[in-house]
């Protein structure tokens, strides 16, 4: 049900964090984008940090020591300011990314000082800090599950360490670790109630590829995301890439020779470990952290944001490089400009190609017009852009958008275009084109029947038509699918107000959200219910909180009249009398609507009595005149 998903503890530090966002700024996008880049900012200092550490205090100090600090600067920079890593820190949601990343580095980081520090209480509290921070990288994103094999990579290609001896030499140590690994993952696995099949495989029914196409294509993928790390501009990056699933070893023909390359590099990188360190673990941290999201796990092909933790040590051995060709060409002045110039127009390239980037995210607008025009042939950028004209009153275009999409390929579900015909549906409805909305909602029920929203606004049509029955069928439908679902229950409680059932009314009202809808309609359907129900109390303070979210609600400022009229506070149902006047002065849209509202007869069990409202009214609109008569 709707109700236990949202108990489930999904990315907590990372949903936690969004909450914080919220509680402080609402949803305002600045406080969003300053965290992002706070944490972006945090995940790069941690990084440099590691690397100095990295080259300053482990057996590479003969080799690298005296340009540690320059190579671990511009190892971090070419990484922090690469454009690859738009998609972590500019997409707000992919927070939980970088979120992760922050933290992964930070765990090594201690991990890596109570390595090279002494035995003592320092070397425990370090041990603790790196603990900790695992723990809050895997409550952001659960990927970062792969960091403990990153700290066995770190042992084995930089500190020389070998596992099983360690092991062997802390056997009570050893267990414990591996224990709290392993119970962390249990715990997660039971309080989110994972069904492993089902998350991992059953899931593929719905991908428009098996499990064994994902795995062919994946190598594909892989080799996308270096040349786009190494060669990052603008036009090469794209948030929805249109790749093609690889169906078998030759089809496409660069599936095999993605494959024998990867192997090749692994292969390269155990071998050579010892003689080439820093590569070779770069290399092999690269591969270890897409082993999730770049194997047979039930996701989406290809997202530029999961390079985020992958490419932290991309750099270094690159640069480590670097510095080796300037050392080679300390005798020649002409040779050694050359590369210090070459790195900063790389550096003022990756900026600029950021920074550029960036403007391509700077709205929903701007995102998917450069997704359809790098990727014109795949079905969500055209649906998405399409959901951008539809929700800015562009019908035409949206239509337009929605209609292309339904013609290109799907490559993330089998089930896409049920998205774009129940907006078509939406589309409609919203012109007052009733009987399409009606067709084309019933083509997205048809391929995705367990979609509550669309059976909800058929009943809004149907309801509409007067048809109450028929708009009570679909409405349990949708309530069956999603229990809790904040509209549906509101449409509930309004349905059960028109057939005069307020008890009914107040049951899917309470499920309903009432106190975080912004509208006040929630609050002044539960007024009209407890008025109903004699309980005038209540009602008037859910009438109250109904005005205070929209001053103009004039039904509700006149139902809160008729009850001060029926409890015999004259002065008090003059006030509201006078203010709702008032209001209808100042504004003729809202004098007409609630005109319209009061004459309503399907609105009859909504609306305040006017045969107990008139004397008041009268005498009100008397005075009023008289008023206006002394003016004259």
């Amino acid at each position: 049900s709707h109700q236990s998903s949202a108990e489930k503890l999904y990315r907590p530090v990372s949903c936690i964090s969004f909450a914080l966002n919220y509680f402080f700024g609402e949803l305002n996008v600045f406080g969003y984008h300053l965290v992002n880049i706070f944490i972006h900012l945090i995940a790069s200092i941690f990084l440099f940090l590691f690397i100095y550490h990295l080259l300053n205090f482990t057996h590479l100090s003969s080799r690298y020591k005296e340009n540690s600090y320059f190579i671990a600067l511009l190892a971090t920079v070419l990484w922090a300011i690469n454009p690859i890593q738009t998609q972590a820190v500019t997409y707000i949601v992919q927070r939980m990314a970088s979120l992760a990343g922050m933290f992964y580095i930070m765990s090594m980081y201690f991990y890596l000082r109570a390595r090279t520090a002494q035995a003592g209480s320092k070397n425990i509290s370090l041990h603790f800090l790196s603990f900790i921070t695992f723990l809050l990288a895997f409550g952001s994103k659960e990927n970062a599950v792969l960091l403990p094999f990153s700290i066995i990579l770190l042992e084995i290609f930089i500190l020389n360490c070998k596992p099983l001896k360690k092991i062997k030499e802390y056997p009570k140590t050893s267990i414990i670790v591996f224990l709290i690994i392993i119970l962390t993952g249990i715990f997660y696995i039971l309080i989110n109630d994972i069904n492993i099949y089902e998350r991992f495989f059953d899931g593929y029914k719905n991908r428009p590829f098996t499990v064994w196409e994902r795995l062919m294509t994946q190598p594909r993928v892989l080799i996308l995301y270096i040349s786009l790390i190494l060669y990052p501009v603008s036009t090469r990056l794209n948030i929805s890439h249109d790749i093609d699933v690889s169906t078998s070893l030759f089809t496409p023909v660069s599936t095999i020779i993605s494959i024998l390359a990867l192997a090749a590099l692994i292969v390269f990188a155990v071998k050579k470990r010892n003689r080439y360190p820093l590569l070779c673990f770069s290399t092999c941290f690269l591969f270890l952290n897409h082993a999730i999201e770049s194997s047979f796990f039930n996701l989406e092909l290809i997202y530029e944001h999961r390079n985020y933790i992958p490419s932290m040590f991309f750099f270094l051995p690159i640069v480590a490089g670097l510095y080796m060709g300037l050392d080679y060409y300390k005798n020649r002045k002409r040779m050694r400009y050359v590369i210090i110039l070459s790195v900063v127009l790389i550096l003022v390239g990756l900026g600029h190609s950021t920074f550029i980037r960036n403007f391509t995210w700077k709205n929903e607008k701007s995102l998917w017009i450069d997704a359809v025009d790098k990727s014109p042939k795949l079905s969500r950028p055209h649906h998405n852009l399409g959901k951008y004209y539809h929700d800015h009153g562009y019908f035409e275009e949206a239509l337009s958008e929605y209609s292309i999409a339904l013609k290109f390929k799907q490559t993330n579900r089998n089930d896409e275009f049920f998205a774009s015909f129940y907006n078509i549906g939406k589309l409609f409805a919203d012109i007052n084109e009733n009987k399409k909305a009606e067709v084309y909602y019933k083509k997205a029920i048809k391929i995705e029947p367990s979609f509550p929203a669309a059976y909800n606004n058929l009943a809004t049509l149907y309801d509409k038509e007067g048809d109450i029955d028929l708009a009570n069928k679909y409405l349990i439908k949708s309530f069956k699918l999603e229990p809790f679902h904040p509209v549906t229950n509101q449409n509930l409680g309004l349905l059960f107000l028109k057939m005069n059932k307020p008890e009914k009314a107040i049951f899917h009202l309470n499920r309903s959200n009432i106190y975080d809808d912004s509208t006040g309609v929630s609050l002044s359907y539960m007024g009209i219910a407890n008025k109903k129900l004699g309980r005038y109390g209540k009602a008037v303070i859910y009438f109250k909180k109904a005005i205070q979210k929209n001053p103009n609600n004039i039904i509700a400022i006149l139902q809160l009249a008729e009850i001060y009229q029926i409890k015999g506070h004259r002065e008090m149902a003059d006030q509201q009398i006078n203010d709702a006047l008032a209001l209808m002065l100042k504004d003729n849209r809202l004098f007409t609507k609630s005109l319209d509202s009061l004459k309503n007869e399907d609105l009859k069990n909504l609306n305040p009595s006017l045969q107990n409202l008139m004397p008041i009214i009268k005498k009100s609109m008397k005075y009023m005149t008289e008023e206006l008569n002394k003016w004259e």
